[in-house]
């Protein structure tokens, strides 16, 4: 069967209101800033390339290995939660393996795009991507991509990317480190990490990760390991290299919790003997090679194979695979015009995936094909376009009953930006996204249905940004229009389903809007402030709820930080979150009670002498009972994921 989807364009029409936002003084507040670093800023995510800092028509935030340094954070998860526009659900309380990302009020774990130097975490299932694979230790910078990103990252590019980008060897250099942690819950964690680089061009890095802990609930002890080695080669007119990671990663699930339990016991497991294990071998290969003084080619091709065993009480353990293959060839242009530098990218993407768990009868495959093409061209000095198109295409093949599928959707993009002074930007774009449905959607559908439709939107945005000495702050206005939007219904109906409630299904139409202010101010040497604010307006536009909010999405979320460095060894970091009250998942009605809004502070203390750094942390200072994910459905009722109450840490780090 096979059908073709055209990504129509919307018109977004600006409120009074939001135009009012843009133009008002607005409190703002950000980290301190090193003028040198910033002259040299590089983005991977606008282009998919190393460029330098450009006027590109989004909005992208860089967190820095300095700035997560700072916080005191352990886990990707931890430096996600105070981003702007990022929502984050926990379904399993140890801030790793199960949490999920949403952006621009999409929920599930396929609308957001995440990325490891260019190569997918994503799954072809509806498993979170593997945020716990990346140990923070690793990271050079984060990059966050708001908004649809469909042109340049194709499928699942739909409310955003988060780019992660691992640090390497300088010629010349020879850095490393060794850290211990110990903390609530008897967690212990040791990691300990080298680089070199030679003046000949050769460069290695090697680091591994060992993370145990009891963690919050009964039946919720993680143990993982983590092993990485990277061997790069630098020549005149490129460079090549090898990467290979092994992980292993246990984990016992608590289960939820009934909302009557969890008042009496948070603590509790529901279910006490489940588990779920993994070990991940992961390889990537590349380079890149200068065609002619303005042309690069770079390549890269990698290779997940992931075994899992899970127990969910009865029956023998169950083993599955995952295999995920990926290359992405792409040709660079530099090109010198008289107002500055046009970035011209041509390229090919190509997953395969296969999704196999027998004792379920499950074995498939999907093939996605892509090729696309950007420009950002640069008409004046201060004015420039982007523009982008991608055709890709999806084969899926389901083994177990002999079934093909096959489909293709266009993509493309259109975006302005203008340098008003050396201080003021702004920039409007128009973006498409899709996201075909993976193996587990299509596994639970309605009698009526044997393959779900492609998930399609088109995005309008409209921004701008400020940037002074001590300051800086962006705005960011949205719409999406969702077509075939991919939704699990739980309330729906359904004889597929064992309990004869529930399938995953395509609404006609919904739709996304808000803004998101993300701001920076240093207030003295001592002291500088971040801060960020999220409105959200997710609205189902059909099917059985429309009108009615989308559950589990907060229209009001805030983040402030403040970095205080009394004295120079010491810096003290506190912050503090707000997430608005939402309907629970599974509530499409909107017919229950709202789970309350969440205050939550977390405080890091560092102190850093030569070589030696000691912190200390306190996670949910004010001690607050809440839950990563709160759900209703027609046969548990009310449940939760709890999340732990205020807890500590405390680590030391040797740097050489």
């Amino acid at each position: 069967m096979s059908s073709k989807k055209i990504v129509k364009p919307s018109v977004f029409v600006i409120s009074t209101l939001s135009a009012a936002i843009i133009g008002s003084p607005t409190a703002f507040a950000a980290t301190q800033k090193d003028d040198e670093k910033k002259l040299e800023t590089v983005y991977v995510s606008a282009t998919r390339s190393e460029t330098v800092q450009m006027p590109v028509a989004t909005q992208i935030k860089i967190i820095t290995e300095e700035e997560i340094r700072v916080t005191g954070a352990k886990l990707l998860s931890e430096v996600l939660r105070t981003q702007a526009g990022i929502q984050l659900t926990d379904s399993d309380g140890s801030g790793a393996r199960n949490v999920t990302a949403s952006m621009r009020g999409l929920s599930g774990a396929n609308n957001v795009l995440v990325l490891v130097d260019g190569r997918k975490l994503n799954n072809p299932s509806l498993a979170a991507p593997a945020l716990n694979t990346v140990a923070l230790k690793d990271v050079e910078r984060i990059e966050i991509v708001q908004g649809s990103a469909g042109v340049l990252y194709g499928d699942q590019a739909v409310g955003g990317v988060i780019n992660i980008i691992t640090r390497r060897a300088a010629a010349g250099e020879t850095d490393g480190s060794v850290s211990a942690t110990a903390g609530s819950d008897n967690l212990e964690d040791y990691t300990a990490s080298v680089s070199q680089g030679f003046e000949n061009g050769l460069s290695y890095s090697v680091s591994a990760q060992k993370r145990d802990a009891d963690n919050y609930r009964e039946n919720n002890q993680s143990a993982y390991e983590n092993i990485l080695g990277n061997l790069r080669y630098d020549f005149v007119k490129g460079f090549v290299f090898v990467e290979g990671q092994t992980i292993d990663d246990e984990l016992n699930l608590a289960g939820y919790l009934l909302d009557t339990q969890a008042a009496i016991d948070p603590r509790k497991a529901r279910t006490p003997t489940d588990y779920a294990n993994q070990e991940t071998d992961l390889a990537r290969v590349g380079g890149g090679v200068d065609i002619t003084e303005n042309w690069q080619l770079l390549a890269e091709y990698a290779d997940r194979d992931e075994d899992t065993e899970s127990y969910y009480g009865f029956g023998d353990p169950t083993l599955g695979n995952m295999h995920v293959k990926n290359a992405t060839p792409r040709v660079i242009g530099n090109l010198a015009t008289a107002n500055g530098n046009a970035v011209i990218t041509f390229g090919y993407d190509w997953v395969d995936a296969e999704y196999e768990v027998p004792d379920w009868g499950t074995h498939v495959e999907q093939t996605i094909d892509a090729l696309y093409g950007q420009v950002v061209y640069p008409l004046t000095k201060s004015f420039s376009v982007t523009a982008g198109l991608r055709q890709s295409s999806v084969d899926d093949t389901n083994h177990a009953i002999n079934v093909n599928h096959d489909d293709d959707v266009t993509a493309g993009e259109f975006g302005l930006s203008y340098q008003l002074d050396s201080n003021w930007r702004i920039f409007g774009r128009y973006a498409d996204g899709f996201r075909f449905a993976n193996a587990d959607e299509n596994g639970l559908v309605l009698p009526s249905v044997e393959f779900l439709e492609v998930q399609t939107s088109s995005s309008t945005e409209l921004g701008a940004e400020w940037r002074g000495e001590d300051a800086s702050v962006q705005w960011t206005l949205y719409n999406m229009e969702l077509d075939n939007e991919l939704m699990y219904d739980a309330a729906i109906p359904n004889l597929n389903s064992w309990n004869g409630f529930g399938a995953n299904i395509n609404l006609d139409s919904s739709r996304r809007q808000g803004v998101a202010v993300d701001a920076q101010l240093v207030l003295s040497n001592e002291i500088s402030v971040q801060a960020n604010y999220t409105y959200t307006d997710a609205e189902l536009t059909s099917g059985s709820f429309p009108g009615n909010k989308v559950p589990f999405v907060a229209e009001n979320r805030a983040n402030i930080a403040i970095v205080f460095t009394p004295i120079k060894p010491l810096s003290i970091y506190l912050d503090s979150s707000y997430t608005g009250s939402r309907y629970r998942t599974g509530d499409g009605a909107n017919a229950r009670d709202k789970v309350d809004s969440l205050v939550l502070f977390n405080l890091n203390l560092t102190w850093q002498y030569r070589g030696v750094e000691i912190s200390g942390r306190i996670k949910n200072l004010t001690n607050e009972r809440y839950a990563g994910f709160y759900g209703v459905s027609p046969t548990a009722g009310y449940y939760q994921y709890p999340q732990p109450e205020r807890n500590y840490e405390a680590g030391v780090v040797y740097r050489f």
